[in-house]
């Protein structure tokens, strides 16, 4: 069932450049398969059991029959997740809410989905949870209890205890999702029922509603027709691939979140977006990750180096270098979106395209060249560096107007500055030293001071300040509204304070001022440092060149028992200091 795979080099050529075919992605989900084949007699080794023995033939004898159905039910996106999960809990990696002998009996559920496909004829006995037992491609019925449930499958008919699947309240289908537009067909489902759907752990969604189905598909036949009009390569690349979408619950409404697991090659989870611009480039986006996770899987692009301590522009958590890779490649296709929408949209929707498109071309471009220097990456893992590179180059040659080169750097430095409070540690002797000069009236040393990476866990931090640069771009009557009149401020954009507007609308001294005092009322406020920071550096460039030294001065400061010095003399006594920057990152 396992087979040998290879890619041409045309193939590696257009998949290095951010692309791929048709052909290309069939190579790759083959890859997938037999990689999930290789996990499933790791699993099957690692836990042997005559029931898992039994489920195993059933697969065997699916596949004798119908090599093509075992081949679909193996590739459904979630048989991955399910594989991964339950080896990582064999090996103690990771924990669980159900028993681990629950959930190495989905093997079953995925044979019998196989076995159904394929035509056979079976009764077998299947272990039901949470008052559930789903079958991966086909939907699940409700049961009572947690224990055995009989599955028949025999006429063209399949029930699952008393339940007959596709009839009656009992059975839950998966819900497909479809459009065509240009001769490019999509059809995904909408998973809300497989119990291994939540890969990462974000607040999957539960079962939607007709009318939440019917907003996805609004925004698919929205998003399909603009990426089949103009970003064809990758639209056929996502229509060969792209089998799932898995809805994401969220209370922060205004927070969009869109990612894809390296164990579920076909599927991305998000949340709904506002509109179909959202999702699609939010597909295009995730299904960038799904191609060279699944090209790793097949050829090696660099020797692992899981410390995270590489500056990404697109987290707020420090990378390793292959996520750091991971990152690159995504954004190299966001980056290519923006640069064809901004002559596609028009008005406020342009320019917020041209902002998009400068940004993520120079931070693409600066993190291109931080994975150059790197001595870890393969023959084939450099090839694709300079494949990326090559169309970078292009980029960086097309002109773009001048305002819009300065928001797309704020916007650059505004992400910069936060990640460097969040992460970057000065060494605690040197802030000591530091603060003991401070506190004795001393001149500033001129000094060196180490900063490393103490990374912080993972938060879904949203910048009010940038969704005050996105009104101003989008809607700028409105914004010019907003700062005549910062009355609305509160209802248009939560958690922006008006340190934030003036930030945004370019009155520097203000929100230098109005950020100090913000510090004063909080000084463990991170946004209001990353706002003072910026209001700083823009008018005295070397001001808070390293932001998170001021902060940790400040903080030793006050810890000791010292009224909070002001931030902005702080830092200006601060500026003979230099950091020697232990962050792998590039600004």
């Amino acid at each position: 069932m396992t087979a040998v795979h290879s890619l041409t080099q045309s193939m590696v050529d257009s998949l290095g450049a951010g692309y791929g075919d048709a052909e290309a992605i069939g190579r790759l989900r083959a890859g997938q398969v037999s990689k999930r084949l290789l996990l499933l007699r790791t699993l099957l080794d690692a836990a042997p059991s005559p029931r898992l023995d039994d489920y195993y033939a059933l697969l065997v004898d699916a596949q004798r029959r119908s090599p093509g159905a075992v081949t679909d039910a193996l590739a459904e996106p979630h048989v991955g997740a399910w594989l991964a999960s339950s080896l990582r809990r064999l090996r103690g990696a990771w924990s669980g809410a159900h028993p681990i002998e629950a959930d190495l009996a989905h093997l079953g559920a995925v044979a019998a989905a196989a076995a159904v496909r394929a035509g056979l004829e079976f009764t077998v006995d299947l272990l039901a949870r949470d008052g559930w037992l789903m079958l991966p491609t086909l939907g699940r019925a409700r049961v009572s209890g947690e224990g055995d449930v009989a599955v028949r499958h025999a006429g063209g008919r399949l029930t699952v205890g008393s339940v007959v699947a596709g009839a009656g309240t009992g059975w839950q289908e998966l819900r497909v999702l479809h459009c065509k537009a240009d001769e490019l067909e999509l059809r995904v489902r909408l998973d809300d029922i497989d119990p291994f759907r939540d890969c990462h752990r974000l607040s999957a969604a539960g079962r939607c509603g007709g009318a939440e189905v019917e907003r996805w598909q609004h925004l698919l036949d929205e998003a399909w027709p603009m990426l089949t009009a103009h970003h064809r390569r990758y639209a056929e690349a996502i229509a060969t691939g792209l089998v799932t979408l898995v809805p994401l619950h969220t209370e922060r409404t205004n927070l969009g979140v869109n990612v894809t697991s390296m164990d579920a090659f076909g599927a991305v989870s998000l949340t709904r977006p506002a509109d179909g611009v959202a999702l699609a480039v939010g597909l295009l986006h995730e299904f960038q990750h799904a191609k060279l996770g699944a090209l790793i899987d097949l050829v090696p692009l660099y020797e692992r180096d899981d410390r995270p301590r590489y500056y990404a522009p697109w987290r707020d958590d420090p990378r390793p270098l292959g996520a750091l890779l991971q990152g690159v490649y995504a954004f190299h296709g966001v980056t290519d979106f923006w640069r064809v929408q901004r002559r596609v949209l028009s008005g406020g929707r342009a320019r917020y395209a041209q902002v998009e498109f400068v940004r993520w071309r120079d931070r693409v471009w600066r993190t291109l060249g931080v994975l150059e220097e790197s001595d870890r990456f393969t023959a084939v893992g450099r090839h694709l560096l300079s494949r990326l590179r090559a169309v970078q180059r292009d980029w960086q040659a097309e002109p773009a107007p001048a305002g819009t080169v300065e928001l797309a750097r704020e916007a650059a430095e505004d992400h910069w500055v936060g990640w460097r409070l969040r992460n970057a540690r000065p060494a605690p002797e040197a802030v000591a030293r530091l603060a003991d000069a401070w506190r004795s009236g001393l001149d500033c040393p001129v000094e060196t001071v180490e900063i490393g990476v103490e990374p912080r866990p993972r938060a879904l931090a949203q910048s009010v300040r940038l969704d005050l640069v996105q009104l101003r771009v989008l809607d700028p009557s409105r914004f010019a509204g907003l700062v005549s009149d910062p009355a609305g401020l509160a209802s248009l954009v939560p958690n922006a304070t008006p340190a934030d507007l003036a930030l945004a609308g370019g009155d520097l001294a203000a929100a230098r001022d109005a950020y100090a005092a913000e510090v004063a009322a909080d000084p463990d406020r991170l946004d209001a440092w990353i706002g003072l920071s910026l209001a700083c550096q823009r008018q005295e460039p070397r001001l808070l060149d390293f932001p998170e030294l001021c902060l940790a001065v400040h903080r030793h400061l006050r810890e000791s028992g010292e009224s909070p010095p002001d931030p902005i003399a702080l830092a200006r006594w601060l500026v003979p200091v230099r950091g020697t920057d232990g962050t792998a990152a590039s600004r």
